[in-house]
């Protein structure tokens, strides 16, 4: 009786633990990002780290099973996992030992553009940020013509109804860090997220209890285990009522032959 109690019991666990991977190979910070926009339209995530990495760590990003296609659709929705904009680190770690002043100047501008939109991300609310910049060429100018301004345009994609930024900041933010450039000459575009439907926000509810759809199988699934593994210790204690009632009566009939004798 045991042995199949314990059984049930261990059934259980690996309906709940079941499963299945949603995206993997990301670095710590996006798949934060991945679990908690999950949990925000109501799906269970977990994150694991991968076995055998490099000198930088990767994890994976695991749903239940029927999550599978509302979250694929929360991350297209949100842009996640979101690409990391090589800054000015990565662009300058490596390259030839005398770059060209073009190659120097288009690697200039796409690190520039990617810090800028790094710290644009960072701010609250915002999905995904590009930083598109346009640096004049001094050396194609004449000596007494004066130096054109520098020219950016930044358009921003956001969570919600209404930007969660102050425009006016993105523009001195973005000014401030180029040269000859004045807030004046930086646009900047707002462009607000397509929401993910509301049927995918929506939680199973069995008995007192609200889990996401995905778990609503392995729940059911636990308390099916629960209540046979009761039915099967019901069972269990009324057999063991009945041996020993009749072991009981087969022992006063025996005490009765002795009476007699």
């Amino acid at each position: 009786m045991k042995r199949y109690v314990g059984l049930a019991a261990l059934a259980a666990l690996a309906t709940v633990g079941c499963q299945t991977e949603l995206e993997r190979g990301l670095d710590e910070s996006q798949a934060n990002a991945i679990v908690v926009a999950l949990d925000q339209h109501g799906i269970g995530a977990s994150k694991a780290a991968e076995m055998g990495g490099g000198d930088e760590p990767s994890f994976t990003v695991s749903v239940a099973p029927d999550d599978v296609a509302p979250a694929l659709s929360v991350l297209r929705s949100e842009g996640l996992p979101r690409e990391r904009d090589p800054g000015l680190g990565e662009m300058f770690g490596e390259g030839s030992l005398v770059p060209t002043a073009t190659e120097e100047r288009a690697r200039m501008t796409a690190a520039l553009s990617g810090e800028l939109a790094q710290s644009i991300e960072s701010i609250d609310g915002v999905l995904d940020a590009r930083v598109h910049i346009a640096l004049p060429q001094a050396q194609a100018l004449p000596l007494d013509a004066p130096r054109p301004h520098a020219r950016a345009s930044v358009m921003v994609r956001y969570r919600g109804q209404s930007p969660p930024y102050d425009e006016a900041a993105i523009r001195r933010l973005v000014a401030g860090a180029i040269e000859d450039m004045s807030v004046d000459d930086v646009a900047v575009v707002g462009v607000a997220a397509a929401p993910a439907a509301e049927s995918e926000r929506q939680l199973a509810t069995i008995g007192p209890f609200s889990v996401s759809r995905g778990s609503a199988t392995g729940l059911k699934a636990a308390f099916a285990t629960l209540l046979g593994s009761n039915l099967l210790l019901a069972l269990g204690l009324v057999l063991s009522l009945v041996r020993a009632s009749r072991q009981r009566r087969e022992a006063e009939e025996a005490a009765a032959k002795d009476a007699k004798k």
